[in-house]
């Protein structure tokens, strides 16, 4: 009989390969949201979309190992949760964010 930590860590590398599709997606949907929100600053429906993929994102992260992915994700959320139009400053940030989330997220194997 195999021990314990070793059949979740077994179950959770299965369920990061079956999830990782969904989060990619979801990064994807952060990608498009900052092209969105380049063009138009004002652009709500690209905010809430982009927030709530963070959203997302920052709650299962960390179930996977990710822990730095998820505070990223929810400074993404945090960022996108105001009504205004986005700033230059908010935008160069979104856009840093997002890379770091691809870093963190690229850097766990696919299985």
């Amino acid at each position: 009989m195999s021990d314990p930590v070793s059949i979740v860590a077994a179950r959770l590398a299965e369920l990061w390969r079956s999830s990782r599709p969904t989060v990619l997606e979801r990064v994807a949907i952060l990608h498009d949201a900052r092209e969105a929100l380049a063009t138009d600053p004002a652009n709500s429906d690209a905010r809430a979309r982009g927030r709530e993929a963070a959203h997302k994102l920052s709650g299962i992260l960390g179930v996977f190992g990710l822990p730095r992915g998820s505070e990223i994700a929810s400074g993404i959320e945090a960022l996108l949760s105001t009504e205004a139009p986005i700033s230059p400053d908010q935008l160069s940030s979104l856009s840093s964010q997002v890379a770091d989330l691809d870093a963190v997220i690229a850097s766990k194997p696919a299985g």
